[in-house]
């Protein structure tokens, strides 16, 4: 290690500590090739001292907003391919493919980031998404132990450096610009009275249950036909989600995540956006629904929260 001092040693120790650790929470298939990519990658670069000139290691949890990403800068690109190489590569691939030695342990498909293409977004489907959108994906993960886990051990400028360098395997991020944000009121105050109505949105207007079914179980009659849409794994079976099962979205189980994903979409699946074939009430009407479901989260029988 070089020489540097006891309080950046200290850093550096925490911040490998908190990493295995993460790791290790998914199963032993995937702990092991996760594991595998991080002793491959090494420990974090060396953290300077803060002082002047040289920024702070924040660390802004999911779903706190983080702010505005910092410029691009060959540094900070470089710094993107170093966090990629050790913390992505190993699922996503050496060219952003979604074809990494290790996404195969993964039931959920790694992304393919060649395609530009999101599932979870505040932009309308089929557009790119916002920076503060990847950040969220990157630090909440998807469904640990069956797809992406959270990277709640990388700081903000390790976050907005991978982000840097996740674009430049799509050309659409330098054609395109993200899609205007998706209009997401804040949530009801009698958001539990909704979900009567909502039952009519899920079998009516939303044609819902063709997918998910008719209790919402994920058996609708074009459930065995779906697939993905797009990219490496275009063609794959996705099963839709049973709607009992709100610790497995993949967006979050808050009513906000279920407002969003139903009114965007998830790009690369068959699962459309609603934003302009249902009104704003019908969606929290729906959201309703679909919480009402579940057993409120944290009581006996009900599925773990996984925030």
């Amino acid at each position: 290690m070089p020489n540097v001092s006891s309080e950046v040693r200290h850093s550096l120790l925490v911040s490998e500590r908190s990493r295995l650790a993460e790791l290790s929470r998914a199963p032993s298939a995937l702990a092991a090739a996760l594991l595998a990519a991080a002793a491959l990658a090494g420990p974090p670069a060396p953290v300077a001292p803060a002082g002047p000139g040289v920024p702070k290691r924040i660390i802004t949890p999911w779903p706190q907003n983080p702010g505005l990403a910092p410029p691009v800068t060959p540094d900070l690109l470089e710094l993107g391919a170093r966090v990629y190489r050790g913390a992505c590569q190993g699922c996503h691939g050496e060219k952003g493919d979604g074809i990494g030695r290790e996404g195969k342990y993964l039931q959920i498909p790694p992304r393919d980031f060649t395609t530009g293409q999101y599932i979870i977004r505040s932009t309308p489907l089929g557009t790119l998404p916002l920076d503060t959108d990847l950040f969220g994906s990157i630090r909440r993960g998807f469904r640990p132990g069956l797809g992406m886990p959270g990277f709640t051990f990388l700081s903000d400028r390790e976050v907005w450096a991978v982000i840097a360098h996740l674009k430049t395997f799509s050309p659409r991020f330098k054609t395109e610009q993200p899609g205007k944000p998706v209009d997401l009121p804040p949530v009801p105050a009698e958001l539990s009275a909704m979900a009567g109505p909502g039952t009519a949105v899920f079998m009516g207007a939303g044609a819902c249950f063709v997918c998910h079914g008719m209790q919402g179980k994920g058996d609708g009659p074009a459930a065995p036909g779906l697939v993905y849409v797009s990219g490496a794994h275009q063609g794959k079976r996705v099963p839709p989600a049973n709607l009992h099962r709100v610790d497995t979205f993949k967006g979050g189980r808050r009513p906000e995540d279920i407002f969003k994903a139903i009114s965007t979409g998830l790009d690369g699946t068959p699962m459309p956006g609603f934003a302009a074939s249902l009104s704003v009430e019908q969606r929290w009407q729906l959201t309703a629904f679909i919480l009402s479901l579940n057993p409120p989260a944290g009581t006996a029988g009900s599925p773990g929260a996984v925030p």
